[in-house]
């Protein structure tokens, strides 16, 4: 067991109301899918509540096939938009604000000084209601998840009121993750929302499936991966911006 999974499984148990902050979230996503592996219980769970979950999508995940021919990157990230309209809208049962598409390169996420130009898109969908910030984990893997990583605590620093919070993609799986206090992570169960996270995962359909061929060296999320993410319960750190 990897070292978040094994702090996971002794976290204590939270609630979408404490990981809201009481209010409505923000949710920032670095591809789409993300929101729904991630958080996609916790956006069914806080649209039952009667709060509002407005995701971002920061790339257009258009390089996850660099190789295909069927499907190059503007046609990918035509689907892939596709996609995550559908699985948010699955998730909220229509009843949520549909993904906000900010459509920067995939494996380009914002830094230096493109990041200005980012959080000033952001920043008008920080809402009266909001009260939290839910992204991806600065200790995951992938550039794009480590720059909408910082896109979030910059948010966060510049709107103190904002809860911020990280959720873990591909960290979780690290056999070497470091950097994460164990006490800050808490354990989300999402099993009543089960059958819409499973929906909108499954949206997915050019990550989870076959469906292009024609990249063999393109990503394709594994089953064990895909059952972890459908099994598990959610997972938050709670981060502290500096």
């Amino acid at each position: 067991m990897t070292p978040i999974l094994h702090a996971a499984s002794l976290a204590r148990a939270a609630t979408v109301d404490e990981v809201s902050n009481g209010g409505d979230v923000l949710v920032l996503a670095p591809h789409p899918d993300d929101e729904s592996l991630g958080c996609g219980g916790a956006i069914a769970a806080l649209t039952d509540l009667g709060r509002r979950a407005q995701v971002i999508v920061v790339t257009d995940g258009g390089m996850s096939h660099p190789a295909s021919r069927s499907h190059p990157p503007t046609a990918l990230a035509r689907l892939r938009a596709a996609e995550v309209t559908t699985a948010v809208d699955l998730l909220t049962e229509g009843r949520g604000p549909a993904p906000v598409l900010l459509g920067y390169p995939d494996r380009d996420a914002p830094e230096g000084k493109a990041v200005a130009g980012a959080l000033a898109r952001i920043a008008p969908h920080i809402l009266p209601g909001t009260a939290a910030i839910w992204a991806t984990w600065g200790g995951d893997p992938h550039v794009d998840h480590q720059r909408t990583a910082h896109l979030a605590a910059m948010l966060a620093a510049a709107h103190p009121t904002l809860a911020l919070w990280s959720y873990p993609i591909w960290g979780r799986f690290e056999p070497r993750a470091a950097g994460f206090d164990p006490a800050a992570l808490v354990q989300l169960d999402t099993g009543p929302w089960q059958g819409r996270k499973a929906a909108a995962i499954a949206a997915h359909v050019s990550q989870m499936t076959g469906l292009i061929a024609d990249d063999p060296e393109g990503f394709r999320m594994t089953a064990d991966h895909q059952r972890h993410f459908l099994t598990s319960p959610e997972i938050f750190l709670r981060e502290t911006p500096r």
